[in-house]
């Protein structure tokens, strides 16, 4: 069930990176590949009335794990962004727990 929203990079980068980051974070996590949702948002971040060049991030969706895990699925999504993209690169990445009574599958909660 962990949905990714990724911004502020083109949409050919996060289909490269579609097989080879989910492949990993399947594996980390130990959940089934089929349970990965990957959005593409397309975006402009404005400031001051004018358009500025983005940087990427990643909001990453799902039921709570321990913060090890965490620190580990973060690390692993700023690598292969940077890996793509260059290691002066910024990279955010901001997950968000989600509670397993408030998140419904075809109108029942987990």
């Amino acid at each position: 069930m962990p949905h990714m929203r990724i911004r502020g990079v083109e949409r050919e980068v996060v289909q490269r990176l579609s097989t080879r980051l989910v492949d990993q974070l399947a594996a980390l996590i130990q959940s089934p590949k089929a349970h990965f949702t990957l959005e593409w948002l397309q975006t402009e971040f404005i400031m001051d009335g004018q358009t500025q060049p983005g940087y990427p991030f990643v909001e990453l969706l799902w039921f709570e794990r321990p913060q090890a895990l965490q620190d580990q699925v973060a690390q692993l999504i700023t690598a292969e962004l940077k890996a793509e993209l260059g290691e002066a690169q910024e990279v955010a990445v901001v997950i968000l727990p989600l509670a397993r009574e408030r998140y419904y599958d075809n109108g029942q909660h987990y």
